[in-house]
């Protein structure tokens, strides 16, 4: 049987190599981003690159709880299960909370937080009835370690780090893993234009290569959690 995965915000940075390093190990793949022309971008070149597997997407918007739980839907609609959740989707605006805006903590929830939490218990529910299955949430070091100039951020990565202890003990009790991936600054687009060398950057596919190795550990083992740091922790 084919391994399925679904991956949130997975057409940039984080979450497009981890779409490209499941891809590789031979997954069929529900890609989910707010933007069409980059979800048909990526399908393509994955579509060219694995030719006899399958790559859906969705597009959604996960600060919209509705168009969350349509992914899920979707997701059923497309694979009879799920081996794999990606909870890769994230929001941030710099800002401490005198001089960030009033929705700010809200919006940072409804992403980071609610459609994470959602997206978890809706696949998880179906990965313990399977007694098998993978979620993968997408934490930061923010949530070990708050930055006052990323006030509400830090608060929800917080809020992820609770939500994914509490899935980790209770889906591993029907043989299901579940596992945070927190990254220290990773360069991606949003780091693009900064008088910073590349190399001084976590790598995107460095993110990915864990996931792909925490899927390659036997059945009995979990990884709890992978924090990954620029060795100069400066950055």
């Amino acid at each position: 049987m084919k391994k399925c995965a679904l991956i949130t915000g997975a057409t940039k940075g984080i979450g497009k190599s981890i779409a490209c390093a499941l891809a590789k190990e031979g997954f069929d793949i529900l890609l989910s981003a707010r933007t069409e022309n980059d979800l048909l971008t990526l399908q393509s070149v994955l579509e060219s690159r694995y030719p006899n597997q399958r790559f859906y997407y969705q597009v959604a918007d996960c600060k919209d709880q509705q168009q969350v739980k349509a992914l899920a839907l979707q997701t059923d609609a497309f694979f009879s299960h799920l081996d794999v959740l990606v909870n890769n989707v994230g929001f941030f605006v710099p800002g401490g909370f005198l001089e960030e805006s009033p929705e700010s903590l809200a919006d940072h929830l409804a992403v980071n937080v609610l459609s994470t939490h959602y997206l978890a218990v809706y696949f998880g529910k179906k990965m313990c009835q399977r007694k098998s299955g993978h979620v993968f949430n997408v934490g930061s070091v923010a949530g070990k370690s708050p930055f006052v100039k990323a006030a509400s951020y830090s608060v929800t990565k917080y809020a992820v780090h609770g939500l994914t202890a509490i899935l980790r003990q209770e889906l591993g009790t029907y043989g299901v893993k579940v596992t945070e991936i927190i990254p220290g600054s990773t360069y991606t687009s949003s780091w693009e234009g900064v008088d910073i060398p590349s190399e001084k950057f976590v790598a995107a596919e460095d993110i990915a290569d864990a996931v792909v190795t925490c899927l390659k550990m036997s059945k009995g083992a979990n990884v709890d959690e992978i924090v990954i740091r620029p060795l100069d922790l400066e950055i």
